[in-house]
């Protein structure tokens, strides 16, 4: 039987249907336990309020980017691929700083949106043809993360009506609880996207400026000299640094000059390959030491450095020239996207991971360690002093719990396993 809804009048008068308060109130604190449920909610609110799109998204101001997005009938490509990644120099974000947070800001009611400043307040990003903005709240600005709720209308819909006002201001108190213990999953939503990949990343600038690095970066610098960041500004060996710049700064003037081929030139990954000596005196001329430039030729050095390639320390860097947007050609800008490989600091396969992942034994796990260091199956059985045939059982058996065919599949699968956080590391 279905249930009855019971409307009542609320402390301003206003009648309200207490089942559907009663259900959006559920759905609220159904999201602490179940993230997916913030759609569930989106779509019950768009129903009880008759707006055409519920967006819940949030905003993260260290990063200057928006870091986490929800809703119910957004557009398709919406969520957050509209959405640009840089709004550092955005006019709207110092209006979002100032508005109060937990307070409704209702289009037609508190603003006259004729003048465009409603879809400057409201909007971070294009909305569909189509829709309008009805109504938005921070609902918190905390720890450098404000997270906002919009409402979206049909272009020819008025304001909305007193009772659905009246309900969204009922619904705060508790979507302000909600979103305070459900921030950290807000806030770390950036962290994990940015530093989930275990190569160190970087995000330069033609100035230099490094605008982004990733938890791995962070700890390249500690463990070579090769590269340094003082200043917020990236130092390279030379050649390498002024090559870097200018080849940003190059694609910079081409993209903005909309030249044939810019775009698909800057995109082309480069790679540098940056050596140090034994003490880590640098020596980027040494006669190994290449790179390729964005025309793919190779360079190499013709210096007199003299150590040996035991001795010598190098770090490659590889990068391809992005944009943040499409803007207009005097504003556009590019940087550079870089990732390093230091083979003296590069991540170990995580022998735990590996075991709970595949359920491996412990000798399984120190051949797979083995292999993946580069020792063949007769030096494995030699370091730990078994037969050849026992080694490849062993891998026999790895093969099978691994789902893998060759070594050269396991050596793959090895080398992109996840590593465990930082503190795991150190508990272990």
């Amino acid at each position: 039987m279905p249930t009855a809804f019971h409307n009542t009048n609320n402390e301003n008068g206003v009648r309200t249907n207490e089942s559907q308060y009663d259900r959006l109130l559920h759905l609220i604190y159904d999201t602490l336990d179940n993230p997916c449920a913030w759609k569930d909610f989106c779509a019950q609110l768009r129903e009880a309020t008759g707006v055409a799109s519920i967006h819940l998204y949030a905003f993260d101001r260290q990063r200057d980017l928006f870091s986490w997005s929800d809703g119910f009938a957004l557009a398709g490509a919406e969520p957050l691929e509209r959405i640009r990644p840089l709004y550092r120099d955005d006019a709207r974000l110092a209006w979002l700083r100032a508005y109060p947070p937990g307070k409704w800001l209702h289009c037609g009611i508190e603003l006259d949106c004729a003048d465009g400043d409603c879809a400057a307040g409201f909007e971070l990003c294009p909305l569909e043809e189509g829709h309008r903005c009805a109504a938005l709240c921070k609902l918190i600005e905390q720890n450098g993360l404000a997270v906002m709720l919009a409402c979206r209308a049909d272009a020819e819909a008025g304001p909305l009506p007193r009772e659905h006002r009246e309900l969204l201001e009922r619904l705060t108190p508790h979507l302000v609880r909600a979103v305070r213990l459900y921030l950290r999953r807000f806030a770390l939503n950036a962290d994990t996207l940015a530093n989930r990949s275990r190569p160190p990343a970087m995000l330069v600038s033609a100035l230099g400026e490094v605008l982004h690095s990733n938890e791995a970066a962070q700890r390249l610098l500690k463990a070579t000299s090769l590269v340094r960041v003082r200043g917020r500004r990236i130092t390279l060996a030379a050649p390498h640094h002024a090559r870097l710049l200018e080849d940003i700064a190059v694609s910079e003037a081409r993209l903005r000059n909309r030249l044939s081929g810019a775009r698909t030139a800057a995109a082309r990954y480069r790679a540098l390959r940056i050596v140090g000596a034994a003490h880590g005196t640098l020596a980027p001329d040494a006669p190994d030491a290449a790179s390729t430039d964005p025309h793919g030729q190779t360079h190499s050095g013709r210096g007199r450095a003299q150590a040996s390639a035991s001795q010598q320390e190098v770090l490659y860097a590889f990068y391809n020239v992005v944009t943040a947007d499409d803007a207009s050609a005097p504003e556009l800008r590019a940087f550079a996207a870089l990732t390093f490989y230091h083979p003296r600091s590069a991540p170990l396969v995580d022998e735990r991971v590996l075991a709970t992942a595949f359920d491996l034994s412990p000798a399984e796990c120190r051949i797979a360690l083995l292999l993946a260091e580069g020792l063949t199956q007769k030096e494995i059985a030699a370091h730990v002093g078994v037969q050849h045939d026992t080694v490849r059982k062993q891998l026999q058996s790895i093969f099978q719990k691994t789902a893998t065919r060759r070594q050269p599949d396991l050596l793959r699968l090895l080398l992109n396993l996840p590593a465990r956080g930082m503190g795991a590391a150190a508990e272990g």
